[in-house]
This record gives C-alpha cells, sequence and structure tokens, in this order.
C-alpha cells in the first residue's frame, strides 16, 4: 500500500508540474534535447563539409596531376621542336609551260618554260639557308642550270637579318618580289628588267635587311656590299659573279616607307667601278660606235693597270595592294660614264652609256563583281612600259622600245594560275619591225 501511494503522489506531482509548466527537469530535457539536435546537425554539416572539402582535395589533386602531365608533355614537344627545328627543311619554287604566236621576227614556238625548286634549311631561329634553281631547255636543246640564290640569313634581331652569299638585289621591287611566274601578273618581264635591261638581277656579298616600326607606320631597309657588276658584250651585266674583277665593291639598296595601309614607296640605288675592258682603249675600225666590251674578265695581273669606271643607278617604285586590286610602278635609271673625261687621264674618249627603264602596271581580280564562280577566279591585267638606251652604242639602241601588255589570267588555285596575254612592241630602230605577240602559259607556284 506504502509503495503504491509513492507512485500515486509522484504521478499527481508530475502531472501537476506539467500542468504548470514548471518541471525544471523537464525544461533542462528540452534544453538538452534541442543542444543535442543542434550538435547532431552541425556534426552532419561538419561531416558534409570534411566530405565535400575531400572531394575538393581529390580535384585539386587531380587538377595538379594533370597540369603536370600537360606540361611535361609540353615540355617534351617543345624539345622535340627544338630537336626539329635544327634540322628542319623545306622546299618550295614554281614551274611553268607556255606557247607563243609572233607576226614579227621571231616564229611561233611551244615554251618548255621554267622550273625553280628553292630549298630552305632552318636551323632553331638562328640561321636559315635558302637557295634556288633554275633549270631551262635552251634553244639548241641543251639542259641550262642557273644558280639564282643561295644564302644564309643570319637572324639577328626582329629588325635586322643579315644576308651572305649570293642574293638576289635588293634594287627594286621586279626582281625580288615578282619574277616568279605564278607571281608575275602576265607572262614575261616588264621591258628593261629582265635579263638583259637595266634591273640588277643578283650579287654577291653581304647585305643587312629589315623592318622598323615608327608610331603606326613601317619602315624597311636593304643595304648591300657585293662584287657588283662588269662589262660584257651585251653591255652592264647585272648578275652576281662568284669573283670580282677589281677591288671596289659596289654599294646597293632599297629604302621604302608605308605612309598608308597598303601602299608601299620605295627607292633604290647602286654604285659600283667597272673594270674597263682592254679593248676600250683600242677600238676597232669596223665598229662606228668606238666601243667593244669584253665578255671574259681581264687577266687579274692586270686589273692594277685598267682604268675603272663609274656605274651609278636610282630609282623608284611604288605598290598598292588592297582587296582585289594590285597597282605597282617602277622606274630606273643608270649611267656608265665614260674614258677620258675632263677630269681623268685615261686615254681616248669613250662615250658614257645610259639606261632607263619604267613600267605601270594594274591588275583587279573579279571575285567581287559577280557571285559566278567563273568569273570571281578572273583577272585582266594592263602594263606599259618602255626601255631606252643612250650613249655611242649602236647595239643597244636596238633594244630601245614601248611595250603594251594586255592579259586575262584565270586562277585554278592561289598557286595555279593560266594566263592569256597579247603584247604589242614598238621598236624604235627603224631596221627593227614592231612585234605583235598572244601567249599563253600555266604556272604553277609550289
Amino acid at each position: 500500500m506504502k509503495a503504491i501511494s509513492y507512485w500515486g503522489v509522484a504521478a499527481s506531482m508530475a502531472c501537476a508540474v506539467s500542468a504548470l509548466g514548471l518541471s525544471p527537469t523537464h525544461a533542462q530535457s528540452a534544453d538538452q534535447a534541442q543542444i543535442i539536435e543542434r550538435l547532431n546537425t552541425l556534426q552532419a554539416e561538419l561531416d558534409a563539409l570534411k566530405k565535400q572539402l575531400a572531394e575538393t582535395k581529390k580535384q585539386a589533386d587531380q587538377s595538379k596531376e594533370i597540369a603536370e602531365k600537360a606540361d611535361n608533355r609540353a615540355q617534351k614537344v617543345e624539345l622535340a621542336t627544338d630537336r626539329v627545328r635544327a634540322n628542319s627543311w623545306h622546299m618550295a619554287g614554281y614551274a611553268d609551260v607556255g606557247i607563243e604566236f609572233s607576226d614579227g621576227e621571231n616564229s611561233d614556238t611551244f615554251t618548255s618554260g621554267k622550273f625553280n625548286p628553292a630549298f630552305h634549311f632552318l636551323y632553331k631561329d638562328l640561321v636559315l639557308f635558302e637557295s634556288e634553281f633554275q633549270v631551262t631547255t635552251s634553244n639548241t636543246g641543251e639542259t641550262d642550270l642557273d644558280l639564282e640564290y643561295s644564302q644564309l640569313d643570319f637572324l639577328l634581331h626582329d629588325n635586322a637579318v643579315l644576308v651572305a652569299g649570293k642574293f638576289l638585289s635588293p634594287v627594286g621591287q621586279f626582281q625580288e618580289r615578282l619574277h616568279p611566274s605564278w607571281i608575275n601578273r602576265l607572262t614575261n618581264a616588264p621591258a628593261g628588267f629582265g635579263h638583259g635591261g637595266v634591273q640588277p638581277l643578283s650579287d654577291v656579298g653581304l647585305m643587312l635587311r629589315g623592318g622598323i616600326p615608327v608610331a603606326d607606320r613601317l619602315f624597311t631597309y636593304s643595304l648591300a656590299i657585293g662584287n657588283g657588276p662588269r662589262l660584257g658584250h651585251d653591255g652592264v651585266e647585272l648578275e652576281g659573279f662568284g669573283r670580282d674583277d677589281n677591288s671596289n665593291k659596289a654599294i646597293s639598296g632599297r629604302l621604302a616607307f608605308f605612309p598608308i595601309d597598303n601602299l608601299e614607296i620605295g627607292g633604290s640605288f647602286l654604285y659600283a667601278k667597272i673594270t674597263a675592258a682592254e679593248d676600250e682603249e683600242e677600238a676597232d675600225d669596223d665598229h662606228d660606235e668606238g666601243l667593244i666590251l669584253a665578255n671574259e674578265a681581264p687577266d687579274s695581273d692586270n686589273l692594277e693597270d685598267l682604268p675603272l669606271r663609274d656605274y651609278d643607278l636610282w630609282g623608284v617604285d611604288a605598290a598598292f595592294t588592297q582587296g582585289s586590286w594590285d597597282i605597282r610602278a617602277e622606274y630606273l635609271n643608270a649611267n656608265l660614264k665614260g674614258l677620258g673625261d675632263a677630269d681623268d687621264n685615261h686615254g681616248d674618249v669613250v662615250e658614257p652609256l645610259s639606261w632607263e627603264a619604267w613600267y605601270a602596271q594594274a591588275a583587279y581580280r573579279l571575285s567581287g563583281v559577280s557571285s559566278s564562280a567563273f568569273m570571281q577566279r578572273l583577272e585582266p591585267v594592263v602594263r606599259y612600259g618602255e626601255f631606252i638606251t643612250g650613249g655611242d652604242h649602236e647595239a643597244e639602241e636596238e633594244l630601245n622600245e614601248k611595250r603594251w601588255n594586255f592579259g586575262l589570267n584565270y586562277w585554278v588555285s592561289p598557286s595555279v594560275v593560266v594566263k592569256s596575254a597579247i603584247e604589242f612592241r614598238n621598236y624604235m630602230a627603224e631596221e627593227r619591225e614592231d612585234d605583235t605577240r598572244l601567249q599563253l602559259q600555266l604556272s604553277y607556284g609550289f
């Protein structure tokens, strides 16, 4: 009975406290439950953060591993690239074939054209060797092999390259930039700008060239010293000679700038002293012009005894290339000083010779004119030029001419072109008949 009363009293008291909300034990238990629940929540959040941190660390480790592998691969590629560059080489060049019809002194003929392979060998970013050969078939059926250029380019600076060897002359723009048949918009060179003309073709020596940015404009320069030209039966021979016939070196170069985008204006010069042939001092009575030019260099033992003649050349050129337009013009003027002038004592007077050549050319690609795929590949071209010689030398005067060229090109691809042109040659010498030529040519650059 007593125990039952105790439980009854306790139950009564608990009910009373619960009813009145005054039970401290129960309140304390509720607070503890909330705290425990809060701790459990925090513990769950902490566990989630630990798990997320572990995942993040795992991902970071994986990213680091991937980055390290990528860096290792990049280093291997760079090393491999360096190894390739040290032995890298490349072949380019061009070839052409054609046919020409003439109503003048020349016969209608197929032309075997040229094969000009060019080789490039690069050692890292330090030295580049480049060389080009020209293989042609002569009029007698023989195969001629000529070395167009063979040079070492030392990459000294972003704005300076030192060239050594046989290089294309920097004088003017046609020979150095435009003479390859797949780049030249017409089938041949302008009057006075090919072999036997006034423009120098090549030289053997040293050349420093590069470009210098000034504000937002660009200036380019080419300065060369070389063996220079010689006298020959065809006048002044302007091709690179492997050995000089006198101790005086030719100085040449070209300076150019871009006053506006896509327009380049340049000026060129060449100065040399040319060894006079022994025959010049003893003119042949059979030649009224009183000048004989030697085909071969005189004996080196007699070089100091032979007089020298001053040869100077200057020229200007311009090129505008934008969109479908390609417009160019060039002028060259050369003089060979005579012997026996008032300022020297070399003997009998020999009249000075002069050469003058110029051309202007415009080409327009019809790519923006029509939606026709055929029309877009067409390119009309027109060029006018003159070649004038002066002085008492009959053989040179026979070359004087005025020349018109009208062409229409079809570009099969950016490096394959079919060219058709009609050429009107008006010779100034009375004994030469004017000549009209129809020319077709297929040119391929590779």
